[in-house]
């Protein structure tokens, strides 16, 4: 039967070969993103290029492509390296977290478990920290770029309005609006400036921030372009729209601020009354802790409670979910 030290050398060696390809794609990454930065602009075509690409330069993508088995982990992670601003934590400290937790919980539950339960539950364990903390960054970048579409529109409907083209609206908004609106409308005049559609980069911003506004805003762009009309006016009407939807929002996170505060309280009551006993009866836990029924018993009551707040958290979630 392998040996604990064996098991654990290589689960790291797997962790740690992951981990250098990843690494070493990045840096390949960099290396072209600085090549390309260091190109330089003729004399002739500096002012238009300041003009074009005053805020932010262009993201570059290396020519590899991921597969699909990679996307498919990616999505089921919640991670999206495409969105840079949206990861607060680095994702090689997210990984290196998510397997502190998960070997803890190996060598935590190998003697109430056994050894072939923990071994599967190791990478069960990662993901789902993982997944927790990706998932917690794209909710957070999310409500931002939610909070800020009203603004958004109203000033691509006042610049438009004024008689400024769309394509310079859209530019000034990512020179004035604040991060990470400016990031993301910044790509988009950069991907516009490749040749792309304004429509096209339009819903590339929507499958980027996940938020049905902005594929609202494609398609209002590009029924526009094919049927004309007054653009002043479907914008405005498309002003009018985000700004209930994202009222509506707020108000059904309000409502549901009674629920969140229950769940809350479920979670922490049993901590608080654990706390209070131990200090009323110092050895009401000696059970729990010192003998494997204890242990088993505390782990099946943590799971229990662990999978009742998950619930009511996802029912929250499809709530208020559009």
């Amino acid at each position: 039967m392998l040996t604990t030290a064996v098991i654990a050398i290589v689960i790291l060696l797997l962790v740690a070969s992951s981990s250098t390809t990843l690494l070493v794609r990045d840096v390949s990454d960099g290396h072209l993103r600085k090549r390309v930065s260091e190109v330089g602009v003729a004399p002739g075509e500096a002012a238009s290029t300041t003009m074009a690409v005053a805020v932010r330069p262009i993201v570059i993508r290396s020519g590899h492509q991921r597969s699909e088995y990679t996307m498919r982990f990616m999505r089921l992670l919640r991670f999206n390296p495409e969105v840079a601003q949206q990861n607060v934590i680095s994702w090689k400290l997210v990984f290196f977290i998510a397997g502190g937790v998960a070997f803890a919980g190996f060598f935590y539950g190998r003697a109430l478990l056994g050894w072939p339960l923990a071994v599967l539950t190791l990478p069960v364990e990662g993901l789902l920290v993982a997944r927790f903390i990706f998932g917690w960054e794209r909710a957070r970048y999310q409500k931002a770029l939610l909070e800020q579409i009203p603004d958004v529109m109203g000033l691509i409907c006042r610049a438009v309005g004024a008689g400024i083209p769309l394509s310079e609206a859209i530019r000034s908004v990512g020179r004035e609006s604040p991060s990470p609106s400016r990031e993301e409308f910044v790509r988009v005049v950069n991907e516009v400036g490749m040749g792309q559609s304004l429509e096209d980069a339009l819903w590339k911003l929507h499958e980027r921030a996940g938020l049905p506004e902005y594929s609202f805003f494609a398609v209002t762009i590009g029924l526009q372009s094919q049927t004309g009309g007054s653009l002043v006016e479907t914008l405005q009407n498309l002003q009018d729209i985000v700004r209930r939807r994202v009222a509506l929002a707020k108000r059904g996170k309000a409502l549901a601020a009674e629920a969140r505060m229950s769940a809350i309280i479920l979670g922490a009551l049993p901590v608080v009354m654990c706390g209070i006993l131990y200090f009323i009866r110092p050895g009401f836990f000696d059970f729990f802790v010192n003998t494997p029924t204890g242990n088993r018993l505390a782990l099946i009551a943590f799971g229990m409670m662990s999978t009742g707040i998950m619930v009511m958290r996802q029912l929250i979630r499809r709530s208020l979910a559009p």
